[in-house]
């Protein structure tokens, strides 16, 4: 049995585990896939912000909280 997954993603949003691709999160906002080329702009700007500076050595961001990490 698989189980699926939310995700709480940097833009405020969430994602769902989409069963028909089984390998991608779809946004319950914009329903993309996350990390798509059909994600907006907004969205990527957001995630990249958290990527880099974790990059950095700074904290990421924690999808399954939905906040920073705690490390």
């Amino acid at each position: 049995m698989t189980v699926f997954r939310t995700i709480f993603l940097p833009c405020g949003s969430t994602a769902h585990f989409d069963e028909s691709s089984g390998i991608s999160y779809r946004c319950n906002s914009c329903f993309a896939v996350v990390g798509s080329i059909g994600q907006p702009d907004r969205c990527k700007v957001e995630a990249d912000k958290w990527y880099n500076l974790k990059a950095l050595g700074g904290k990421g961001w924690d999808y399954e909280t939905g906040e920073k990490h705690n490390d």
